[in-house]
């Protein structure tokens, strides 16, 4: 049996006994450690799944969480029980099982972790030992232990709390069994937390939860603008309204939007108190950013959604007022047209014939993932709301997209922490301000 010491810096020192074929703590587990050092809340009842040394719930333990360990290894029970008594915290709550293997996660557990194996299983014929190694370093097919665990939640869901939240440890690149995709299907949201190189791997930590808590959005069949249909449904929790049809949409400033029957129209209720982090501008491109990524669309900042052909198939509008709540109000049409003039486009023109209820989820999943608070999960930061905005304003730019100011042709080359353009002319770089004076010169 070996000592591992398990150092992160400001955080922790501690020193484990390992004994062979248990997992020892790696890069990985450093990178979970400090994805749950910085919840925003700590305490309740939490449980690790394939505890291994036991150096994770020692982590959870320290900071106050009530903790039952899970491992199918009985060498990794021994281990985490001896290094938690070591440590001076519990260790009546390890127990010998796994997903799969008979796991129950306790009555009111608000919070589950694991750093799931991800490697690609080779042994198949080994003796006890290599098996015992095998389970705590690889990845299963048809879905990976992600898809195990989420089949565990969904058995019996009145056993679990609607506001249980999953902190996993996978392999994105390259993308081993276990998937994000499969917990959006099955209406989780999930939010990016920490990501590291080890070697030719990526490995992130995500947190889920399911969007709303099971909250389900509040629909109308039609209404004059969801904005104003929203202001009615109150404040606290995951508040959003969805119709297919509006007779009063409204883009910014007022000016008249054409709803088209069948289309996506939806507003977001989102805490007023995101502003006092997030400047409007970047809260506006950030989630046009999610919109136009889900319709396999551009976006056109400030605020619209463009088809490739270069038409307009929807776009964001925010509202606020003084001590009420911000609206996020999206509106996407299903089919093109050519009306007074104006031509727009439709989403069936990049997803196909997909209904409508379908695209609002997909909208749903994606501003929950950044912007809902679940109570444990960090807020999504400043930094990567403007990567996300400025990635996907990259793709129309990376066309060729200028824009024309005060009758100079100009190059976008950046946008900043207000959410403002920054361009490049003749005369050096300039900030672009003025939401409607520049005219973007989109390539055909």
């Amino acid at each position: 049996m070996g000592e591992e010491r398990f150092f992160l810096e400001g955080i922790c020192d501690w020193k484990v006994l390992v004994p062979p074929t248990v997992y020892p703590p790696r890069e990985d587990t450093q990178l979970l450690c400090r994805a749950i050092s910085e919840l925003s809340r700590h305490g309740g009842k939490a449980v690790e799944i394939g505890c291994g040394s036991g150096i994770v719930s020692i982590f959870l333990a320290s900071l106050g969480w009530d903790v039952t360990s899970f491992d199918v290894n009985p060498y990794a029970v021994s281990a985490t029980r001896g290094n938690l008594e070591r440590h001076a915290f519990p260790s009546d709550r390890v127990e010998e099982s796994g997903v799969g293997d008979g796991l129950q996660i306790p009555d009111d557990t608000e919070l589950v972790v694991w750093n799931i194996p991800y490697l690609d299983r080779m042994n198949e014929n080994g003796g006890l030992a290599e098996q015992m190694e095998e389970v705590a370093l690889s990845d299963i097919p048809d879905g990976g232990w992600g898809g195990a665990l989420l089949d565990l939640l969904s058995k019996n869901p009145k056993s679990i709390s609607p506001r249980i939240v999953v902190l996993l440890v996978l392999r994105t690149d390259p993308v081993s069994s276990s998937k994000i995709s499969e917990w959006r299907a099955r209406g989780w949201s999930c939010r990016a937390l920490k990501s590291d190189r080890m070697g030719n791997e990526k490995i992130e930590v995500f947190g889920m939860w399911r969007t709303g808590f099971g909250e389900e959005a509040t629909k109308i069949e039609t209404c004059n603008s969801t904005m104003d249909e929203a202001m009615k449904l109150g404040d606290g929790g995951w508040k959003r309204v969805f119709s297919s049809m509006q007779s009063g949409g409204r883009g910014r400033r007022g000016a008249k939007w054409f709803s088209k029957e069948g289309g996506v129209f939806a507003t977001w209720n989102l805490d007023s108190r995101l502003l006092e982090n997030i400047p409007a501008g970047i809260l506006q491109t950030s989630i046009g950013s999610l919109v136009s990524t889900e319709l396999g669309a551009m976006m056109k900042w400030p605020n619209d959604i463009i088809a490739p052909d270069g038409r307009k198939m929807g776009g964001v509008l925010v509202e606020s007022s003084e001590g009420d709540s911000i609206r996020v109000g999206v509106g996407l049409n299903r089919y093109g047209f050519d009306e007074e003039g104006i031509s727009g486009s439709g989403w069936e023109e990049t997803l196909g014939k997909v209904e409508a209820k379908e695209v609002f989820k997909k909208i749903d999943w994606s501003i929950s993932s950044l912007f809902e608070d679940n109570g444990t999960l960090p807020s999504t930061s400043l930094e990567s709301l403007i990567s996300i905005s400025w990635n996907a304003l990259s793709g129309l730019l990376s066309e060729g997209t200028a824009v024309l100011v005060d009758g100079e042709v100009m190059r976008p080359v950046g946008l900043n922490d207000m959410g403002e353009i920054e361009a490049m002319g003749s005369n050096g770089q300039e900030v672009v301000r003025d939401l409607d004076g520049p005219e973007w010169l989109l390539e055909s």
